[in-house]
C-alpha cells in the first residue's frame, strides 16, 4: 500500500523544503557545512553504506579544515577562491546527503545506482580540493614571509 507520504505533492513539498536548507547554507561557513553533510548522511535512509562512508569522508576533510586558519586564508583573494568553491562543494554535498534521506520504495529503487554514482562524484570534487590545501599552505606561507621581511 503507497504511504502518502510517497504522493507528488509530498515529493514536492520535500523538495521545496530541501531547496530552503540549501537557502539556508548561504551563510554558513565550510565547518559548519561538513557537520551538516555528516548529520544528513548518517540520518540517510537509502544508500545508508555509502552515505556512512560518505560521511566518514566529510568528516575527514573537516579535520583538516580546522587546522588551517580559515579565516586569514578568506581574507586574500588567491587563497579565499578556492575555498569559496569547496563550500559550495560542500553544500551540494549536503543537499545530496539530505536527498539519501528519503525513503520511497519506488524512487530507491528507480535513483540507487545513480544516487551512489552522485555521491561518488561529489566525493571526488571534495578531493579535488585537498588537494589543493597544501598549495593554499604555501601560498599562505610564502605571503607571511614576504610580510615578515618587510616589516623586518
Amino acid at each position: 500500500m503507497a504511504s502518502p507520504w510517497d504522493s507528488p505533492s509530498s515529493s514536492l513539498w520535500g523538495t521545496l523544503g530541501q531547496a530552503s536548507n540549501v537557502a539556508q547554507l548561504v551563510g554558513v561557513d565550510a565547518l559548519g557545512l561538513v557537520s551538516m553533510v555528516v548529520q544528513a548522511a548518517l540520518a540517510a535512509r537509502r544508500q545508508r553504506d555509502a552515505c556512512v562512508r560518505f560521511a566518514q569522508h566529510v568528516e575527514l576533510v573537516g579535520g583538516l579544515l580546522r587546522e588551517l586558519e580559515l579565516a586569514e586564508l578568506m581574507r586574500r583573494e588567491a587563497t579565499r577562491r578556492p575555498l569559496e568553491q569547496l563550500r559550495g562543494a560542500l553544500r551540494r554535498c549536503y543537499a545530496l546527503a539530505t536527498a539519501c534521506q528519503d525513503c520511497g520504495y519506488l524512487r530507491r529503487l528507480l535513483l540507487g545506482a545513480r544516487m551512489a554514482d552522485e555521491l561518488r562524484a561529489a566525493q571526488h570534487e571534495i578531493d579535488m580540493f585537498i588537494r589543493l590545501i597544501p598549495l593554499i599552505s604555501l601560498v599562505d606561507d610564502s605571503t607571511n614571509s614576504r610580510r615578515a621581511k618587510v616589516a623586518g
